[in-house]
């Protein structure tokens, strides 16, 4: 009998830690989505359409610049891609322009290292395939 309580114990705090990881994946991804919103009006859009094309692969149901619903949300491959979308697009851009949303962007991708499980060489790798999507595009 104890060790069933342990047990259920042990789950019940499982899944607690499941549901709280979810929950800042969904924030970053919610405020990722947010800065994208807040871009898109005041870029060139057709400038950024190879790495839109790379990303919006990974993205299901819809695309980068309208993420939503919740499998999106609770990814964090999408919050990823985010980051990759959103720091290839400020990196090309006016500098003072988006001061604040670059600001924003360093902020949630240390929350997103922070939480993550992946490493540095995976993410690496991920971004140098996005480059070479991108010039063979």
């Amino acid at each position: 009998m104890t060790s069933s309580l342990v047990a259920k114990s042990l789950e019940h705090q499982h899944l607690k830690t499941v549901r709280k990881h979810l929950l800042q994946i969904i924030d970053i991804n919610t405020a990722l989505r947010d800065l994208h919103n807040q871009i898109e009006s005041h870029i060139n859009k057709e400038k950024y359409e190879a790495i839109t094309a790379y990303v919006n692969q990974y993205i299901s149901y819809t695309h980068i610049w309208q993420i939503k619903f919740v499998c999106n949300l609770e990814d964090p491959e999408v919050a990823l891609l985010q980051i990759f979308h959103l720091h290839y697009i400020l990196e090309r851009e006016q500098g003072e322009k988006f001061a604040k949303l670059r600001e924003i962007l360093k902020e949630q991708n240390e929350k997103f290292m922070s939480i993550t499980l992946y490493s540095d060489n995976h993410i690496e790798e991920r971004y140098k395939k996005m480059l070479h999507f991108i010039q063979e595009y």
